[in-house]
């Protein structure tokens, strides 16, 4: 059977439910009709839309009874050790999927709304902003996947969906304006988000760990991109993450000048989520 491509990414799941679902299947619990309740959802809107994206995105298994993934086991640390962290786990995990499964379309969209806000830097999210945004995804996503554009299922709610997971993030972005939301981008991010972005361009690059990744333009972009970073904020998140992890105290990171080179950074493994918080 072929796997149905989704682009939507649906406005159900927010963090308050997620949260609630991670705690339950965390203690063991059985009863969907009583996560349902927690949830303030009808059961079949918790099973047949929020589960579905939750076991898209990694954190619910496909195999029935429904149990948390290792990925679900992680995000439910997180949430007992360093709640502030989960947002950016979230963020991460959903920004980064389709780098390792290219029919999860829905991640690409995610990324590519990231990326616009990040080029747009500060901005009212008004409807007429909403649609230019939507009508520039729907755009992208055409020209790239070579689709006309009727077959790109993305709409006004799909862009509701993501801006749930922005609100999230532990370092805000969204503020509220007027009638509006402003977006605007940080200027810091915590040493264990730092790393984890910096450990996506290994993997994406095929880099091999404790050998050092030079900061060009292009890999400078896609790290403060991904994180939502303005550039003026990258080497105080750069000395931040040295501190935390200094690999001349033992850690797994470094980064520094080399003549003729610029600027470098370097991880010697890749950093587990329960290590770094």
């Amino acid at each position: 059977m072929t796997r149905k491509v989704t682009w939507h990414i649906q406005q159900n799941t927010t963090m308050p439910r997620v949260i609630s679902i991670l705690d339950f299947f965390k203690y063991g619990g059985t009863d969907l009709e009583e996560l349902a309740n927690l949830c303030q959802v009808k059961s079949t809107v918790l099973k047949g839309v929020i589960f579905p994206f939750l076991r898209n995105i990694e954190i619910l298994s496909k195999t029935s009874p429904t149990q948390l993934t290792e990925e679900g086991h992680i995000a439910a640390d997180i949430q007992q050790i360093a709640p502030d962290f989960l947002g950016d786990f979230f963020h991460l995990q959903i920004y980064n999927l389709h780098h390792q499964d290219s029919l999860a379309r829905f991640s690409w969209v995610y990324a590519t709304i990231v990326q616009q806000l990040w080029l747009r830097k500060e901005v009212i999210l008004s409807s007429e902003e909403k649609k230019r945004i939507v009508s520039e995804v729907i755009s992208t996503a055409s020209m790239k996947f070579a689709l006309p554009e009727n077959e790109i299922a993305f709409s006004g709610s799909s862009l509701t969906g993501v801006l749930n997971w922005l609100r999230s993030l532990s370092t805000s972005v969204l503020e509220s304006d007027s009638n509006s939301e402003r977006f605007c981008l940080r200027y810091f991010c915590p040493a264990p988000i730092f790393l984890k972005a910096v450990d996506a361009v290994y993997q994406q690059d095929s880099k091999t760990y404790g050998t050092k990744i030079f900061l060009r333009e292009e890999i400078k972009n896609r790290i403060c991109q991904m994180l939502l970073l303005d550039s003026s904020g990258l080497d105080n998140s750069l000395d931040d993450a040295k501190r935390t992890y200094n690999y001349d105290q033992g850690g797994c990171f470094d980064w520094g000048y080399q003549g003729g080179y610029g600027q470098w950074v370097m991880l010697t493994k890749s950093p587990e989520w329960r290590d770094l918080i």
